[in-house]
C-alpha cells in the first residue's frame, strides 16, 4: 500500500490500471467489497476498481434514480442472470451481486484493456486495414458465442468494446436478453445506443435478433476506420431517420480495404435476413488475418501491458478482505453475507430513503387532516378543550354554592329554570332530571360575556375578599337560555388550475386539476402514416389513443385521462406504427396532482 492522499487515509497505489483515486464523495465500500480507485461512469453507474476473493474486480453501481424504476429493476435482473450465463473469454465473468441492495451493484472481474475509443485516441487516428480485419474477427468470435447462447447483446458500442493483449472483450451487457424472452421485446420501446442501431430497432418494431449485433459491429468497423459512426454524429430523432432511411458513409473503408467495406456494407443491410452471420463474419474475417495471437498497433501495446503488469501485483488484502473471502470462497453469483459494516451501512441507505419518502407522506397527510377536522367542530367539542371560553358552558363546583354576601339575599332558582348542558349533546331545555335537583341548589349559571370558572381554588388577589366563586349570585330572573349552536359554513371549494398536457417534449407536469392529457410529437413529419400509443396511466389503469401523422414539429392530441386523487403518476407511453413507413417514438412522463 502506498499513502497517497489526506492524512490518516492510505489509499492503493494506481498505477496501470487505467483507474483515479477514490473523490471524497466515493464509497469506501460497496457492498462487502473495498474499493480502490474508480474506473469511470455511464448511462447506469458508475464503476469502481475494487477485490472480490484475491482478484481484481470493476464492481458496477446503479445510479440512485433508477432504483425506484419497476423497468429498469427488471432490466438490471436480466443483466445478472445474462452475465452468470457467458463464457469467461467472451466477457468478464461474474463475480458477486447484490440486486435487493438501493441502490443494486454487481461485481465482474476486472479486464487490462483499453475500449475501442479508447483505442483510437491513443492511437492518434482510425486503425488500419490489418487491425480494422483483427478487430472485426475477435469481435465476431465474441459475438458467435453470444448468439450460440440465444442471446443478444443489443447495445454494441465503441465503450462496450474492449482491446486486450489476448484479443477483444465485449462488456456491460446492460440491457442484454435472451433472444426467446419475447416478453420483454415490449412494440415502441427502443433499447440501445442510437448511432449503433439496426433499423428495426430504431422504429420499436420489437422484432430485434441476433442480426441486430451483426449491424452493430458493421458500425463499430466504419467507426474505428474513420473514427466517425456511419450514419454521422447525433443521438436523437434524426439520428433514428438517418438509420431507417439513408445509405451509411463508408468513404473512408472503401478507401483503406474495398472488400472490408462490402462486407461491412452487409452488416448494415437494412433487412435483417440478408446480412451475414457471426459465423460467416468470423470465417471471412480469418481468411484476411490469419494471425493466432493479437497485434495491435505500437501505440497501444504499451498501455495494454501496462494494464496486464498491473493484474499481475498482488491484490492488497484490506482488513475487511478477511470478512469477504468466507462470503465468497469461490465466484459465483450469489448474495454476499451481511457484516456489521455493510448491515450499518445497508440499514443506512434504507433510513435515508424512508426518511425522503414518508415524511413528505406526513406532511401532505397532515394538511390533509387539518382541512377536513377544523371544519367540522361544533361549539361544544370546542367547549372540552382546555382553553374554551364559550359562555353557554357551565361549572359545577363539587358542592353547593354558598351565598355571596350581599344587601339582597339570594333566591334559589326553582328547578323548572333553563339550566345550559355542557354536555356534548348540546343545551337541554326543561326540567331538571336529576335527583338532587330539590335537594341542592344549581350551580351558579355564568352571566352572558363572563368566563366560566374551572374547578379548583379560587385565587385570591389582595384587598379583595375570597369566596368559592367569583361569579355574583343571579337573581330570581331565569337565565336567558344559551345561544343555539352554529354549523360552520362548509369550506369553499377549490379552484381547479390549468389542465396539464404532456408529450414528447414535456415530460413533467403538476396541477390541483385531476385531469391530464396527452399529446403525440411529429418530430419530422410523418403525414401519410398512423400512430396507436399504448398508455399505462400510473394509477392501475391503461388505455390506448390513435392519431394521424402531421406536420414536422406539430402535436395532435392522443388521449385524456381523470386521475382518482392527489399523488405522483408515473405514466409510459408505448408507440406503434399502424400504417405507413415512420418511426414511433414512445416517451415516459410524470403527472403530480396536488391537493
Amino acid at each position: 500500500m502506498k499513502p497517497l492522499g489526506g492524512p490518516g487515509e492510505t489509499r492503493f497505489d494506481l498505477t496501470g490500471s487505467g483507474a483515479e483515486p477514490l473523490d471524497s464523495d466515493d464509497p469506501r465500500m460497496i457492498g462487502p467489497i473495498p474499493l480502490l480507485g474508480r474506473l469511470g461512469s455511464g448511462g447506469m453507474g458508475r464503476v469502481y476498481l475494487g477485490t472480490v476473493a484475491g482478484r481484481y474486480a470493476a464492481v458496477k453501481q446503479v445510479l440512485p434514480q433508477f432504483v425506484e424504476d419497476e423497468d429498469f429493476q427488471r432490466h438490471f435482473g436480466h443483466e445478472l442472470d445474462n452475465l452468470a450465463r457467458l463464457p469467461e473469454k467472451v466477457s468478464a465473468p461474474l463475480l458477486l451481486a447484490d440486486r435487493e441492495a438501493r441502490p443494486p451493484w454487481f461485481a465482474t472481474a476486472y479486464i487490462p484493456g483499453l475500449t475501442l475509443n479508447q483505442v483510437l485516441a491513443v492511437n492518434g487516428g482510425p486503425l488500419d486495414a490489418a487491425r480494422l480485419w483483427l478487430l472485426l474477427r475477435e469481435a465476431a468470435a465474441g459475438l458467435q458465442a453470444v448468439h450460440a447462447l440465444g442471446m443478444v447483446h443489443r447495445d454494441l458500442k465503441p465503450s462496450n468494446v474492449m482491446l486486450t493483449a489476448d484479443g477483444v472483450s465485449l462488456i456491460d451487457f446492460g440491457i442484454a436478453r435472451a433472444a426467446d424472452q419475447s416478453r420483454l421485446t415490449r412494440t415502441g420501446v427502443v433499447l440501445g445506443t442510437p448511432a449503433y442501431m439496426a433499423p428495426e430497432q430504431a422504429n420499436g418494431s420489437g422484432n430485434v435478433t441476433s442480426a441486430a449485433d451483426v449491424f452493430a459491429l458493421g458500425a463499430l468497423i466504419a467507426y474505428a476506420a474513420c473514427g466517425r459512426p456511419p450514419f454521422g454524429e447525433g443521438s436523437g430523432i434524426d439520428m433514428l431517420y438517418r438509420i431507417v432511411h439513408t445509405e451509411p458513409d463508408l468513404t473512408a473503408l472503401q478507401a483503406l480495404d474495398s472488400g472490408l467495406a462490402e462486407l461491412v456494407a452487409s452488416c448494415l443491410d437494412k433487412d435483417p435476413t440478408a446480412r451475414p452471420t457471426a459465423d460467416g463474419l468470423v470465417q471471412s474475417a480469418g481468411e484476411h488475418c490469419p494471425l493466432d495471437t493479437p497485434d495491435w498497433p505500437e501505440p497501444v501495446v504499451g498501455p495494454l501491458l501496462a494494464r496486464k503488469a498491473f493484474t499481475d501485483r498482488p491484490v492488497p488484502r484490506l482488513p475487511e478482505q478477511a470478512t469477504l473471502a468466507l462470503a465468497v470462497p469461490t465466484p459465483t453469483l450469489v448474495a454476499p453475507i451481511p457484516t456489521p459494516t455493510t448491515s450499518r451501512r445497508r440499514w443506512g441507505r434504507r433510513r435515508r430513503r424512508l426518511t425522503a419518502i414518508i415524511v413528505p407522506l406526513i406532511l401532505t397527510t397532515g394538511g390533509a387532516a387539518t382541512l377536513l377536522l377544523m371544519p367540522s367542530q361544533s361549539p361544544s367539542h370546542a367547549a372540552a378543550g382546555p382553553s374554551s371560553t364559550s359562555p353557554s358552558t357551565t361549572t359545577t363546583p363539587s358542592g353547593p354554592a354558598p351565598s355571596v354576601s350581599s344587601a339582597t339575599p339570594s333566591v334559589t332558582p326553582s328547578v323548572s329554570s333553563v339550566t345550559p348542558s355542557a354536555s356534548a349533546s348540546g343545551p337541554v331545555v326543561g326540567p331538571s332530571t336529576s335527583p338532587s335537583a330539590s335537594a341542592d341548589p344549581p350551580p351558579p349559571v355564568a352571566a352572558p360575556g363572563v368566563p366560566a370558572q374551572s374547578p379548583g381554588p379560587a385565587k385570591t388577589t389582595p384587598g379583595t375578599r375570597t369566596t368559592a366563586s367569583s361569579t355574583p349570585a343571579r337573581s330570581s330572573t331565569p337565565a336567558p337560555p344559551a345561544p343555539p349552536a352554529t354549523t360552520p359554513a362548509p369550506p369553499p371549494t377549490p379552484q381547479l388550475g390549468p389542465q396539464c398536457v404532456l408529450n414528447y417534449n414535456r415530460t413533467a407536469c403538476s396541477s390541483n386539476n385531476p385531469t391530464a392529457a396527452l399529446q403525440w410529437y411529429h418530430g419530422n413529419g410523418d403525414q401519410g402514416c398512423t400512430f396507436t400509443g399504448n398508455i399505462t396511466w400510473g394509477d392501475g389503469t391503461t388505455s390506448s389513443g390513435n392519431t394521424p401523422g402531421g406536420p414536422a414539429g406539430t402535436y395532435s392530441p392522443l388521449a385524456t385521462h381523470h386521475f382518482p386523487g392527489p399523488g405522483t403518476y408515473s405514466i409510459s407511453v408505448q408507440a406503434i406504427t399502424d400504417s405507413g413507413f415512420c418511426l414511433a417514438f414512445g416517451f415516459n412522463a410524470t403527472f403530480t396532482q396536488t391537493n
